[in-house]
């Protein structure tokens, strides 16, 4: 058995609106020289190109038709992060959020995944950018594994129903 998830396309659209407005922003040849003489503001900016980066690459695999999340009786793949986790290898699947704003304007939900040994599955990443980055921030958060809501099609709570099903019907004791 299979299910699939779509990605939503609201994510690469804000980020094409976000590089339309830096190249309007920095058309103007007074603000280009600040970026170019200010270092602060320069990785600044590049950070921000980092973060389209990855959106753009989620664009990518929206238009590939690739899934955003793939649903087996082994395991689940979240395609935008690369990460395969076998249902065995789970502790538990639950709802989290956090808010972004200074009134919690915009709420983004997750569907996080404890995994037993985080840091065997954090050795099977590929990239060792990655791979070294999630490593450092596992603690951060409940769990370095989670499926961002935000980036797939359809209710909130009917893919994490959907999730959790899968997870409670294929775990192994």
């Amino acid at each position: 058995m299979r299910e699939e998830f779509k990605f939503s396309l609201l994510q690469p659209v804000l980020s094409v609106c976000f590089l339309i407005a830096a190249s309007y922003y920095f058309s103007d040849p007074y603000n280009l020289f600040i970026l170019t003489h200010n270092p602060i503001l320069l990785i600044i900016i590049l950070l921000c190109l980092l973060y389209v980066a990855k959106n753009l690459r989620i664009g990518w695999l929206t238009l590939m038709g690739r899934p955003s999340v793939i649903l087996t009786n082994e395991s689940i793949t979240i395609t935008a992060k690369n990460d395969t986790i076998k249902w065995v290898d789970v502790i538990d699947v639950y709802m989290t959020s956090s808010s972004v704003g200074v009134v919690n304007l915009v709420k983004f939900r997750f569907v996080t995944i404890k995994i037993r040994e985080p840091e065997t599955q954090l050795k099977m990443v590929k990239n060792p950018l990655i791979r070294n980055y999630r490593w450092l921030t596992r603690n951060w958060r409940q769990s370095p594994f989670d499926v961002n809501l935000f980036l797939v099609k359809g209710d909130d709570d009917e893919i994490y129903n959907t999730i959790l099903r899968y997870y409670q019907n294929n775990r192994g004791f």
